[in-house]
């Protein structure tokens, strides 16, 4: 078991938080101005309920991997820490996969049973099941979690220890593992695992990389239930896809982020099967995608720390290049360059040929 203890160095106060205090601490403030924004930094910061659950796991499932959602629950029933309830949220499934979930619900050992509230949710986009689950949700964080992926026995343990430092997103590391549908028998659709996992995505969260695409999938995610009960967040039904990059983005610019450094879960990608890859064309991608930037776009945006020298480099760069826009039509060379270039680019790569062919020899005899 890995050491998940906080360091003392690890702390963090959300971005928002810390702007009201940053605002509200300078000397000339309007009095009237600093008691507001301390009464909102204190309804922030308010523990909401208690005696609540530490994490509200909101599973999605359509009843159409039976196996995979066997799995999840199995992970979730072997959680070194326990204080977490489960919504197990049925998003259009048919008749008889219903009855099926709900067989499987009732196989758990009791304690982990009594802490499942199954719910049926009928029609509407893939926010829709996500934002039946935050209404009913009463943990103090918030993690979102599909049927056919897999936490490990410390997921919750992870994420815990690192909320006692910090009240931003928590985000932990992820493995990827491709899969594929395989029938077990006549009756029982199974699957096949094709790798074993790989950990794939950073260490470590970078917030001007997120802007361009979501590189964290939902379940290394802990959402702080002030995201939604305090400030009123919810998933944007529209969108037919997108949806856990809309809400890491509106909230992470919101509260920031903590890393939380242990790997805790693999994401399945599911081949020659369905998928949201698959399911969804290109033009619906691109429409969600737009969607997102557009409100991004509409708002402010609340930079963590940090990102002012991160980006100047990038700003240089920038620059610099636009310097060299004169060689260019468009995304093209202009036509001398183009023409010097079909003319050189054979003895370029016969010299390179030449260089890679002494780097042989000079290996060879060493």
């Amino acid at each position: 078991m890995p050491d998940l203890a906080p360091k003392p160095d690890e702390g963090a106060t959300s971005s928002i938080a810390r702007l009201l205090d940053d605002v509200s601490s300078r000397p000339h403030a309007d009095p009237r101005w600093r008691a507001a924004l301390n009464e909102a930094r204190a309804v922030l910061a308010a523990d909401l309920n208690s005696d609540a659950p530490f994490l509200s796991v909101l599973l999605r499932t359509q009843g159409k991997r039976l196996e995979p959602l066997k799995d999840s629950l199995l992970c979730l029933a072997a959680q070194t820490d326990q204080d977490f309830e489960v919504v197990l949220l049925v998003h259009d499934a048919a008749a008889d996969a219903t009855a099926e979930i709900e067989r499987i619900v009732q196989w758990q050992v009791a304690s982990f049973r009594k802490r499942i509230t199954v719910v049926e949710v009928a029609g509407g986009h893939r926010g829709v099941p996500l934002n039946r689950g935050v209404e009913i949700a009463k943990g103090r964080f918030v993690a979102v979690y599909d049927d056919d992926d897999l936490v490990f026995a410390h997921w919750v343990e992870a994420f815990r220890q690192a909320s006692l430092t910090s009240d931003r997103l928590l985000r932990s590391i992820t493995a990827t593992q491709r899969v594929r549908p395989e029938a077990w028998s006549a009756e029982q659709a199974g699957f096949r695992t094709l790798n074993w996992p790989a950990a794939e995505y950073a260490k470590s969260f970078d917030q001007l990389a997120h802007l361009l695409v979501n590189h964290s999938p939902f379940m290394s995610w802990a959402f702080p239930a002030a995201l939604f009960r305090v400030l009123g967040f919810r998933f944007d039904e529209e969108l037919t896809v997108c949806e856990d990059w809309d809400l890491i983005l509106t909230g992470m610019l919101a509260f920031g982020v903590t890393d939380v450094p242990h790997l805790t879960a693999i994401y399945r990608r599911w081949e020659h099967g369905e998928s949201s890859y698959s399911r969804h064309s290109i033009a619906s991608w691109a429409q969600s995608e737009q969607r997102v930037i557009d409100r991004i776009d509409a708002g402010s945006l609340l930079l963590a720390p940090g990102s002012m020298s991160q980006l100047r480099p990038i700003m240089v760069q920038t620059d610099a290049l636009s310097q060299y826009r004169f060689l260019f039509r468009g995304n093209q060379l202009r036509p001398p360059l183009n023409y010097f270039w079909r003319m050189a680019s054979p003895a370029v790569r016969l010299g390179v040929r030449g260089r890679n062919w002494l780097r042989r020899r000079r290996a060879g005899s060493q």
